[in-house]
């Protein structure tokens, strides 16, 4: 029997280290994991839900809307501050505030917008 073989636990040195290594690894993407969560559930709690359909977000509306950048635009101006948006939700609007806050994650808002393919 070797010395590697009657070590408890297993394992060789060199495996032991890689888990090491993958449990920091396992560590670091749980907190990225949990930041996005929160900003997720920040989302939530403002009452912003998947397939809203977005008709007023701060001052972009049906009206004056060109592209996403507008909307970018005003979450960026906004940061801290209470957004109004409106929405259309299974046929019926709603009136949300956001505020678009710094996370661990991309963006001010913890979700992504898209354009409504019609």
């Amino acid at each position: 029997m070797s010395g590697e073989e009657a070590r408890p636990g297993g394992g060789s040195s060199e495996a032991r280290a890689a888990a090491v290594g993958d449990i920091h690894e396992l560590m670091r993407r749980k907190e990225e994991i949990e930041a996005q969560i929160k900003a997720n559930y920040d989302v939530l709690e403002g009452g912003l839900q998947v397939d809203d359909e977005i008709v007023e977000f701060g001052s972009v509306n049906t009206q004056n809307f060109q592209a996403l950048q507008n909307i970018s635009s005003v979450v960026q101006h906004s940061e801290g501050s209470p957004l109004n948006v409106t929405v259309i939700r299974r046929g019926e609007r709603h009136q949300l505030r956001l505020v678009p806050t710094r996370w661990a994650g991309k963006g001010l808002l913890g979700c992504n917008i898209i354009p409504l393919q019609r």
